[in-house]
């Protein structure tokens, strides 16, 4: 039997809104297998509640489902004709429970109507009522519509709106340390690949040795249980222009990262690729756009994936799907010839999260209030981080290497020359995070490789249930 890792926080809130003595209505959006459903039913463990699952099917259906769910509930079976009966039932009742819809947004296949339903329901019976609503959804362009959207019934509505994201590394080698025993480099290589999404490194801890060539191999070679994972999930999501979306996307994950170049990547007209990043940013929240943190400006943006499980899979699986079709061998072979390069950009997003654990916990030369990539031309640094009222700066560069005395000094060099040609006067301070750094306690700047990671950055293991 699994056990309930993390989200501590997260339940910690829920049970701060459970405690209060209104109602509420509570919203949790995410993409697929992030764990959402999984934090709902840890949280009812000790309480009363029903739970729907919100399949695509007819209304008459799902009221049955219901009917069965209250006689559990009050020993009683009801008699539900339309949700106007489940509404009216619902708010009746005294107790105070907890009512869970999970797949909210496929109501709108079930009957259209049913948001207005119980928008006016909510309006008219919130205020007496002590229920508390857990609605929970996996499309995440649909759930910020019917929720953020001035025009849409439930606008306004929600107590409290819950972005359900994958764990963070830290979390997720805890997990894998806990599942079976990954060591610190391979359950990063395997966060690389797989994100922090619980269910991939659950299926890494089922099926696989605790190395990165080994979850690869399993997941996406030999049992494929991975290898349309992207596509289904994505699909759905983007509906009839899921092309052009993928388009764009598997150009940002092999490295076109501006507009103009994601263009002549795609051959889609600019201004579609214009209006397809601005959703998949705001809308779909896939991926992210960035400036150079001192100096932001628009016309400089770049676009990254957010998810790495994404990025990997728009990067090797979707590329090269005909050739993992005919030819696994060749198919493996390419991705493993590129692996390396992929690990480099993915550590820049892990050595980020170092460097802002570590300055939570001021062991840093300064606590800074900004962090962000840098770059002009032909210039870049992989993560500069700045405090503008004192101006202190932390010039980091992040190398997935093995690294020499001599090549840690090289960087550290090539670093100052660099940070020269940034905006403004700064206190400048060096960092280099590496793979492994030999000599690294003989450097006069900040020194972190794994083992430094793994001492500061880490967690021993997660708080579970």
């Amino acid at each position: 039997m699994v056990r309930f890792y993390g989200r501590v926080k997260e339940l910690s809130q829920l049970e701060d809104i459970f405690n209060a003595p209104s109602s509420s209505l509570v919203v949790f959006y995410g993409r697929r297998r992030v764990g959402k459903t999984e934090l709902s039913k840890e949280f009812i463990k000790t309480k009363k509640s029903l739970y729907l699952f919100v399949e695509t099917k007819s209304e008459e259906l799902l009221l049955r489902d219901l009917e069965i769910e209250l006689e559990i509930i009050t020993g009683m079976k009801p008699r539900l004709d339309s949700f106007d009966d489940f509404f009216t039932l619902i708010f009746r009742m005294q107790e105070k429970m907890v009512i869970i819809f999970d797949e909210f947004q496929n109501f709108a296949k079930v009957n259209p109507d049913f948001y207005s339903k119980f928008q006016r329901y909510w309006d008219a019976h919130h205020r007496e009522s002590r229920h508390m609503f857990i609605v929970i959804g996996s499309f995440v362009g649909m759930m910020k519509r019917i929720f953020e959207e001035s025009k849409e019934p439930l606008f306004g509505r929600a107590t409290c709106i819950f972005n359900i994201k994958p764990f963070t590394f830290a979390d997720s080698y805890a997990f894998l340390k806990g599942l079976k025993s990954f060591e610190l480099e391979e359950a990063t290589k395997t966060y690389f690949i797989l994100g922090g999404v619980p269910k991939y490194l659950l299926l890494a801890g089922q099926f696989s040795e605790p190395d990165v060539l080994s979850v690869f191999r399993k997941l996406f070679v030999d049992t494929q249980i991975l290898m349309e994972e992207a596509k289904n999930i994505l699909v759905l999501e983007f509906g009839s222009e899921h092309k052009g979306y993928f388009s764009i996307l598997e150009a940002i994950a092999s490295g076109k990262v501006v507009p103009s170049h994601i263009a002549d990547y795609t051959a889609l007209p600019h201004g579609t690729v214009s209006k397809y990043l601005n959703e998949l940013v705001y809308k779909y929240e896939i991926i992210k756009k960035e400036e150079p943190v001192i100096r932001r400006g628009s016309r400089n943006s770049r676009y990254f994936l957010q998810d790495n499980f994404f990025n990997f899979w728009f990067r090797f699986i979707y590329k090269y799907y005909g050739t993992f079709e005919i030819d696994p061998d060749l198919a493996e072979s390419i991705v493993l010839k590129d692996l390396n390069t992929y690990f480099g950009y993915a550590f820049e997003d892990v050595a980020k999260e170092v460097l802002v654990t570590l300055n939570k916990q001021q062991k840093l030369p300064f606590r800074f209030t900004e962090i962000g990539k840098w770059w002009k031309k032909e210039t870049e640094i992989d993560l500069i981080a700045f405090d503008k009222s004192s101006r202190n700066s932390l010039f980091c560069e992040v190398k997935w290497k093995h690294l020499s005395e001599k090549d840690a000094l090289n960087i550290i060099e090539n670093l100052k020359s660099k940070s020269t040609k940034v905006e403004g006067t700064w206190k400048a301070n060096y960092c280099l995070i590496a793979k492994k750094i030999e000599g690294k306690e003989k450097m006069n700047f900040l020194a972190l490789d794994l083992d430094d990671i793994k001492k500061n950055a880490c967690k021993d293991e997660l708080l579970l249930s």
